[in-house]
């Protein structure tokens, strides 16, 4: 019996010695294989542009409208705006579309796939290829179309090309304007004016 304890403390004692020097060699094992660390790789510094992120910011779809003295119901509304990077109140859409409802009920529709809102001047530039279309037959092509939001104004920058009632119409500029006889929105085309008429079957 005495043997065997003899043997049991002498198996202890030997574990108590073995087991520490065991963890020790591991942990040494451990920290020598272990990758050196790169201070300069560890955590990089992002590239980014702050001023073109705060320039990027933006509203996805907004709309806006109002109706003016003369009972003309007026709406102007994007796929996205941000804001301009020059003017204070100036800002920059896709897809722009400008709706306009006349006091008699002939409706217009003005689209461009992009532009730029001047919120002070309440003026909305839509460029890059606009259409104006109305209820009435009338469509027309430009580079831009310039219209208000603020009242029944809108005017062509540069030539159109028009397809109506009457037939093709191609000038210089084109605008809608009121008669200030009766009150009544006309289209009027003017300069170098070309109408091909083609009557209707």
């Amino acid at each position: 019996m005495a043997s065997v304890d003899n043997s049991y403390s002498r198996l202890v004692l030997w574990l108590k010695v073995a087991l520490p020097l065991a963890a020790l060699a591991i942990l040494s094992t451990l920290f020598l294989l272990a990758k050196a660390l790169d201070p300069e790789a560890a955590i990089p510094y992002a590239d980014v542009d702050v001023e073109q992120l705060l320039r990027d910011q933006g509203i996805t779809r907004p709309s806006f409208g109002g109706v003016t003295p003369d009972g003309a119901a007026l709406s102007i509304s994007a796929a996205a705006i941000r804001p301009g990077e020059s003017i204070r109140n100036e800002v920059i859409g896709t897809e722009l579309e400008a709706t306009i409802v006349l006091p008699g009920g002939t409706s217009i529709r003005i689209t461009s796939p992009e532009g730029t809102i001047d919120m002070a001047a309440k003026v909305v530039l839509l460029q890059g290829g606009a259409r104006f279309e109305s209820s009435i037959g009338y469509t027309v092509e430009s580079a831009n179309i310039v219209t208000r939001y603020d009242e029944v104004r809108v005017a062509t920058g540069e030539a159109v090309e028009a397809t109506g009632p009457g037939g093709r119409i191609t000038a210089g500029a084109m605008g809608l304007d009121r008669n200030a006889a009766n009150g009544a929105y006309v289209l009027v085309f003017k300069d170098s004016v070309r109408l091909i008429y083609e009557p209707q079957p």
